[in-house]
């Protein structure tokens, strides 16, 4: 009983990880800078697609195996070689994550650049739609072109932590580890730009874009900027989850798991407030698995499919969070114009050098009138 609850702990961090990170990414782009992202699931996509990929065959070129042809056809065959070899060298292991995680970050960047175009000239809810249908036609070519991830059969990938998988469990707990100081160098970065200066115009633009060019500011470009990051970041996360499963395809990633329902995530627990979407994230994340473990003892007892139980029940909670608690567990709070410090800085400075008030004010002319030149 105890492995078993150590088991569902490290396979609920390793999915709270991923969908952090995520539902992060499109806090920044829907809460602070309102670009209505709808296809979340093309950056996760394509970021997975290009690591898994490329690191493979890049991985049987460095080792030196012959793939007798087409490496999609064989790789079957290839992993069970590939693997033992990357179990002894843990620098060429890392040196390959690493890339894979880089790859998949410029593929991201580059998506995301051209998805940004259309916000140049789409109003939000038109943006939202064209960014949905591109997501659903991304995922149509993954399917269809079989020289990337052999279209819908996918492909293996090679294990990059093999070299953990020394005892039950410990591989699963090291990926664990990798994937919460990704989400949290994510959240640090992010909450960091939402405190920033750069954090005040996004909430400027998202608010009243005519007022923000007014003031100077070029809100096509910076929503442009938000979109590439955003969409590099996303792509990271779908390059660690290719690597954790060891396996991509292009049913892998659909439109539900990815975009829907990191939207609930965000809903939940608070547009344009970073610790209220982790929340969010994470109670989302809990329930997920908590309804996928006893959905069926509610066999015979309910009038459905107790596969759909997991929906229904996201539904209802959507419902009741926009009925009773629109802006979701922690809404969107005020940012300080100065941070704290600054602000104490200011207060002990004049409390060490306080205004003097007992002494005479001179005029305005800069010289004191004498008891002759003043009016009787």
């Amino acid at each position: 009983m105890v492995f078993n609850l150590l088991t569902f702990l490290v396979d609920l961090g390793t999915t709270y990880a991923l969908y952090l990170a995520v539902s992060l990414t499109l806090n920044l782009e829907a809460g602070f800078a309102g670009v209505p992202n709808f296809g979340k699931v093309m950056f996760v996509a394509g970021g997975a697609a290009i690591a898994g990929s490329v690191i493979g065959r890049l991985s049987v070129i460095v080792l030196g195996i012959n793939v007798h042809g087409d490496y999609n056809a064989v790789v079957p065959q290839l992993i069970p070689q590939i693997d033992p070899l990357l179990a002894s060298n843990f620098v060429l292991s890392m040196a390959l994550l690493l890339l894979g995680i880089v790859l998949a970050a410029g593929m991201g960047g580059v998506m995301g650049y051209f998805a940004s175009y259309p916000a140049i000239h789409l109003r939000e809810d038109y943006l939202g739609m064209l960014l949905l249908a591109a997501a659903q036609l991304f995922q149509i070519f993954l399917g269809g072109w079989t020289p990337f991830i052999n279209g819908t059969q996918g492909i293996e990938v090679p294990d990059l932590f093999h070299w953990a998988d020394v005892g039950v469990g410990v591989r699963d707990a090291v990926i664990l580890v990798f994937l919460a100081a990704f989400a949290f160098l994510v959240y640090v970065y992010v909450e960091r730009v939402a405190r920033s200066p750069l954090g005040r115009t996004l909430r400027a633009v998202r608010d009243n874009e005519v007022a923000a060019r007014a003031l100077g500011k070029n809100d096509v470009v910076i929503r442009r900027d938000v979109i590439i990051v955003a969409s590099a970041i996303s792509g990271m996360a779908g390059a660690l989850l290719t690597f954790y499963a060891g396996a991509v395809g292009a049913e892998t990633w659909t439109r539900i798991t990815w975009t829907f329902w990191i939207w609930v995530m965000v809903i939940m627990g608070g547009a344009a407030n970073n610790g209220g979407v982790a929340l969010g994230a994470f109670f989302f994340t809990l329930l997920f698995k908590v309804v996928d473990q006893v959905k069926f003892y509610f066999s015979g007892y309910i009038p459905f499919d107790v596969n759909w139980l997991e929906y229904m029940s996201f539904a209802a909670l959507l419902i009741l969070i926009l009925a009773f608690r629109p802006g979701g567990i922690l809404p969107e709070k005020s940012s300080l114009t100065l941070p704290w410090r600054t602000v104490a800085e200011i207060v002990q400075a004049n409390q060490r050098s306080p205004v003097r008030t007992d002494q005479p004010t001179e005029p305005l002319g800069g010289e004191r009138r004498s008891e002759a030149d003043r009016p009787g």
